[in-house]
Order: structure tokens, then sequence, then C-alpha cells
């Protein structure tokens, strides 16, 4: 049974070189990433940060090559979907019904966005400095980035 916790700093350096595989880095403070496990060995990682109330923003996704086609990824993804506000460090007090995530993704991965629900947004609709971070970048022609959004609905128990 894979299990989705924050990482620690033992888990640093495996988390840094799974990233790294994928041109990505550590987006901040490692205890602000979450993991996939199965038992010590980690299959993947995120950092999903809260923007404002009904804004989040997936800065860093990866899955390791252990990991692939077993439908980890999409675990992930969708736990984050469903609940963000659990998975963010620093968090706003609350999360109302309808909330967006936003995300970069390198071209090669939109399709796996697209498969979880992520539509194509134009990159003025992320939040800043997410709007304007592919602008500069020298690798941009070859990372293709594609700017990607879904609205999603938090489900309340009925009393």
């Amino acid at each position: 049974m894979n299990e989705i916790t924050f990482a620690t700093r033992e888990e640093e350096e495996t988390l840094q070189d799974l990233f790294t595989g994928y041109g990505m880095a550590l987006a901040g403070d490692i205890e602000e990433h979450v993991l996939v496990k199965a038992g010590h060995k980690v299959l993947a990682g995120a950092m999903l940060s809260q923007i404002d109330t009904n804004l989040f923003h997936l800065l860093v996704f990866a899955v390791s090559k252990d990991g692939h086609h077993q439908g980890i990824g999409s675990q992930l993804l969708q736990e984050l979907l469903k609940k963000p506000e659990n998975y963010c460090r620093t968090s706003f007090d609350g999360v109302d019904e309808t909330y967006t995530v936003t995300t970069v993704a390198k071209g090669d991965a939109a399709p796996f966005y697209q498969k979880n629900g992520f539509a194509a947004c134009d990159f003025s609709v992320l939040a800043y400095p997410f709007d304007e971070q592919c602008e500069e970048c020298p690798d941009k022609q070859d990372c293709k980035p594609v700017a990607m959004m879904i609205e999603c609905h938090q489900y309340k128990e009925r009393k």
C-alpha cells in the first residue's frame, strides 16, 4: 500500500535526485513537499502551494522511473486535488467549495495533466510570479511549457 506523507530531512537527497531527473529542483523547504512511498522507497514527490483562499499552484511534480505506468502519479495528483489544503504547510483558514489548481507542465507532461482533468490555459491566468516564470528562461524552446488549470469542487458531507 502506498503512503502519501510530508517529506522529511532524511528524504531530501532522494527527492532532489528525483526532481533533478526531470530538470527541476526542490521548490522550498523539504518539509513542504509531499511524497508517495512504498515502505521506505520514494515513488513520487510534489509541492503544492496555496496562493489565495480558492487558488493553489502545483510547483513541482515528479514520479520515479519505478513508479511509471502504475497509476502512482495519478494517485498523488488526485489526492492533492481532492484535499489541497491538507498538503500545504502554510494554508489559509479554509477553502471554498470551488477552487482552482494551476501548474506549468513541461510540454511532454501536458497529456498526463490532461488525463487528470487539467486543461491548457494562457499564462496570464496563472498567479504572479508563475505567470512570468517561463518568459526569460533559456530552456523555454526545449521545455515547451504549458500553463494548465483545473477547477475543483469540494463536496461537503450532508448532515
